[in-house]
């Protein structure tokens, strides 16, 4: 399985609050069969204990220590929201990168997530791409 398609990546999403925001990021891991439903619920319960706010517009969700147990796959989930959404403390997310690991996985996917959005052009790309190809081309290099 593949550690993100197009069947993962949402572009240009709105939504009222970050918990629908995680929530409908937490559905494309679902639906693309990386994690069990009670995952979202765990992904939510993360984002209560710290944000998930990362900085640069940014927003990488996932799921709590505990909710290792409900993870299938190592899978990302990827959504442009061009207004973006409310994270907390003035900070809006218009790129959101949910991620569901094994094991730990996750580090190496946080390290390639944060090259990724620290470069500002690729940033914009990403941002910008208007189409879930154009996305995979972008993230290609780093997954």
């Amino acid at each position: 399985m593949a550690l993100l398609s197009s069947q993962t990546i949402r572009l240009g999403a709105h939504y009222g609050d970050k918990s629908e925001a995680i929530r409908d990021v937490g559905r494309l891991l679902h639906e693309a069969g990386y994690v069990g439903a009670e995952y979202i619920d765990k992904m939510i319960e993360r984002e209560a204990l710290a944000t998930t706010y990362v900085g640069n517009g940014v927003a990488v969700p996932h799921g709590t220590k505990e909710s290792l147990a409900y993870v299938k796959a190592t899978g990302l989930a990827v959504v442009q929201v061009p207004a973006g959404v409310d994270f907390g403390n003035g900070n809006r997310a218009r790129l959101l990168v949910g991620i569901a690991a094994k094991g730990n996985e996750h580090l190496d996917l946080l390290t390639t997530i944060a090259t990724v959005c620290s470069d500002d052009e690729r940033l914009e790309r990403l941002l910008a791409a208007p189409d879930a190809d154009a996305v995979l081309r972008e993230l290609a290099e780093g997954l």
